[in-house]
């Protein structure tokens, strides 16, 4: 088949490592309980934050990188199985990955979604503000995500790679 190439890691890691920064920043730019005015009973004045947008971009950004991954997998292996023990190893990660990615993406929007909700609650006599670790939580997720991907596409290539070196006929002299 082929050599694993250097710049389909170095995309995958890129992307995991932009998604993961920006989900972080997200959470460091959220909106808390302190930044939160109460001018009058029953209003709430909320300050702007970019952590909508910035949870956004890292949850389309995990979604791509996941995307690629399964791209360069797919294209890394064909099909022909030569050693069961790597290929169930790398099959267990390209599925971890994908259930990290998508449990990332899920809190990251659900993160995205309860930032955007401005409402005062009249049952404590507060305004509603994101709980802490929700978005950060969802930039760890897709981080692991991306190297577990990483992890599945080398043991991917390295069997079949190696299984064509195997498989190559000897030269006649």
């Amino acid at each position: 088949m082929r050599e694993p190439k250097t710049v389909e890691y170095l995309v995958v890691i890129f992307l995991g490592m932009a998604a993961a920064g920006l989900a972080f920043g997200a959470e460091a730019t959220r909106i808390k309980a302190s930044d939160v005015s109460i001018p009058a009973f029953g209003k709430c004045e909320y300050p702007r934050s970019p952590a909508i947008i910035l949870g956004s971009v890292a949850a389309s950004l995990a979604l791509i990188n996941q995307i690629i991954i399964s791209v360069v997998v797919r294209y890394a292996y064909r099909g022909t199985i030569h050693n069961s023990k790597t290929i169930c190893g790398a099959m267990f990660c390209f599925i971890l990955s994908w259930v990290m990615c998508c449990t990332g993406i899920g809190l990251l929007v659900a993160g995205v979604y309860f930032s955007s909700r401005q409402e005062f609650l009249a049952s404590i006599g507060r305004c509603y503000t994101l709980n802490r670790k929700l978005l950060g939580t969802g930039g760890w997720m897709v981080l692991f995500a991306s190297s577990d991907g990483l992890c599945a596409f080398y043991y991917f290539s390295v069997d079949c790679c190696s299984a064509d070196r195997r498989s190559a006929p000897e030269a006649v002299p």
